[in-house]
């Protein structure tokens, strides 16, 4: 089989790091001048995202990392998948992904958006939240418990 690097015409010096592609079974990854193919089936994280998050991808002696995802590698699973099992499953791990991407999504400012917080501004600001008497109905049934 041909290399991905070599494919692409990228030289392999020992310092690079690089994303090099997807098939359908799986992504090829230039680490510290080696490449290495990493299948759905052992790294099933990397079958979720798309192209942008897989080149955000950095190394060192140690491992492997991509920021966007939040998926740390040693290097010895990119040479030895079978002996690194998954440690975190892919449904919890899609969770905080998606947890995580709420809270970047509310952090864009966008025109809409300002627009909407200069009429809440002319309103007065956010309204507040409606606030609950101590002595609700609700209190009160607990404490007019009878004995058994």
């Amino acid at each position: 089989m041909n290399s991905f690097a070599t494919m692409l015409g990228i030289s392999t010096s020992r310092n690079k790091t690089r994303f090099l592609g997807t098939t359908g079974d799986g992504m090829a990854v230039l680490v510290n001048g080696k490449e290495f193919f990493l299948r759905y089936a052992d790294f099933p994280w990397f079958e979720y995202c798309g192209a942008s998050e897989l080149r955000d991808i950095t190394s060192d002696r140690w491992g492997v990392y991509w920021n966007a995802i939040g998926v740390d590698l040693p290097i010895e699973a990119l040479e030895h998948p079978e002996q690194f099992p998954e440690k975190i499953s892919v449904e919890s791990w899609l969770k905080a992904r998606s947890r995580n991407a709420a809270r970047v999504l509310g952090q864009v400012k966008s025109s809409r958006k300002a627009a909407a917080s200069r009429q809440n501004g002319l309103k007065g600001g956010r309204p507040r939240k409606p606030t609950i008497p101590r002595h609700s109905s609700v209190a009160k049934l607990r404490t007019k418990r009878t004995p058994a």
